[in-house]
């Protein structure tokens, strides 16, 4: 059994909302969890991030929340695992509601 360690992932979410409109905002949280390495760290995060993906309607439109990156992932000296909200950002460029992400293909960088 391998030793396991503490990490902190960013996470980030695009709210798509079906039509014209695309990208209405950006969603981030902290993830804090404990893992192996850096490589089953960033599986984990985005196993998290799968897990708050979700699509609902409001009025006629759709509104999907995707996950769009795991923004950071950093080893972490913390005894407890939690997923904090970041808060939400607006959206600055447009992307339409059917984008497809890849947030695997993107492996992230230590944030310091």
């Amino acid at each position: 059994m391998k030793t396991k360690v503490w990490f902190h992932a960013q996470i980030r979410w695009a709210v798509l909302v079906e039509g014209k409109k695309g990208l209405r905002s950006w969603e981030e949280s902290a993830y804090i969890f404990l893992s192996e390495n850096h490589e089953t760290a960033f599986q984990q995060a985005l196993d998290e991030g799968r897990r708050h993906e979700h699509i609902c309607k409001e009025g006629p439109r759709l509104v999907a929340t995707k996950l769009a990156e795991i923004v950071s992932l950093d080893w972490y000296r913390n005894p407890s695992e939690f997923l904090v909200s970041g808060g939400s950002q607006k959206a600055t460029q447009y992307l339409p509601f059917g984008h497809t992400f890849d947030p695997e293909g993107s492996f992230p960088p230590p944030s310091f």
